[in-house]
């Protein structure tokens, strides 16, 4: 092989090797000058970069979303199990301040209890399941904590109370 041929050789690869580099730099460079730019975007409402990215890695990409559950007082780390139950971050609040977790907060909506109207059952001691049978028999927390109190099951507390008797 000839000098000319071996330069022609050397240049080829080095042509292959820079474009091999410029392939996957490129793309990273396109991808962090758009991460920069939204992250600046996410600044303009107040959230830090370093905040930025701990929502993101927690699966909120969305700065609106981000807005709605920090306004309601979370941080990225307490929202992922309220979001993997589908729970809004409005309601996520009122169950916190009823003193159920995420996991109490799923029974008791599975069974149609609002916030509120479970914290009253939680506040009297009151299970869900417990709390299902007394309402089923038309009793709210207060009143079925009273029976509850005589010794009485919701339906011995339907019989008594429709004959009039009182807690």
């Amino acid at each position: 092989m000839d000098v000319a041929g071996a330069k022609n050789t050397w240049s080829s690869r080095l042509l292959l090797v820079l474009s091999l580099a410029l392939s996957f730099l490129a793309p990273f460079a396109v991808v962090a000058v758009v991460e920069n730019a939204r992250i600046a975007r996410w600044e303009k409402y107040g959230f830090a970069p370093g905040d930025t990215l701990l929502w993101w890695d927690n699966g909120v990409y969305s700065m609106r979303s981000a807005i709605a559950w920090r306004s309601k007082g979370f941080t990225a780390p307490e929202i992922g199990q309220w979001q993997a139950m589908d729970i809004p971050p409005a309601e996520a609040r009122e169950w916190i301040d009823a003193r159920a977790d995420v996991a109490a907060a799923a029974e008791w909506r599975r069974y149609a209890f609002a916030p509120g109207k479970a914290a009253e059952w939680i506040r009297f001691e009151f299970s869900t399941g417990d709390a299902i049978a007394w309402r089923k028999h038309g009793f709210d927390a207060g009143e079925a904590a009273a029976w509850r109190q005589k010794g009485m099951s919701p339906a011995q507390a339907a019989k008594a109370r429709l004959s009039g008797g009182m807690p």
